[in-house]
């Protein structure tokens, strides 16, 4: 995305989702810390928590993975270091997208 005006647009629109979504996260590990497998199971079964967690978590990698190309785009001024870099920060991020959707659909279908 050369478009920098886009990055910072999608930046502010994924920290808009986090801002309620990371309040909701907190309190849902607070609860979490008193369950036992059965009820934390249960809450990840649960369609809405694990559509909303689903949400928290890409949105949360998208916006981390904006500001990490950010970065390396401001203080990295050898071009074939910043390629490798942002490669790098690419395929980690969309491995871990991929790990989580696969995750999520195992608990909720299989469990």
């Amino acid at each position: 995305m050369k478009n920098y005006a886009n990055k910072w647009i999608l930046q502010r629109i994924t920290a808009a989702i986090l801002i309620p979504l990371t309040f909701w996260f907190v309190y849902q590990c607070v609860l979490l810390s008193n369950y036992g497998y059965s009820e934390t199971k249960a809450f990840f079964v649960s369609k809405i928590n694990s559509s909303l967690y689903f949400i928290l978590f890409t949105a949360m990698l998208l916006h981390a993975k904006l500001g990490c190309e950010t970065i390396v785009e401001d203080y990295v001024t050898s071009k074939n270091i910043k390629k490798i870099t942002k490669l790098t920060i690419s395929t980690i991020v969309y491995i871990f997208m991929v790990l989580t959707t696969i995750s999520l659909i195992y608990i909720v279908i299989y469990e």
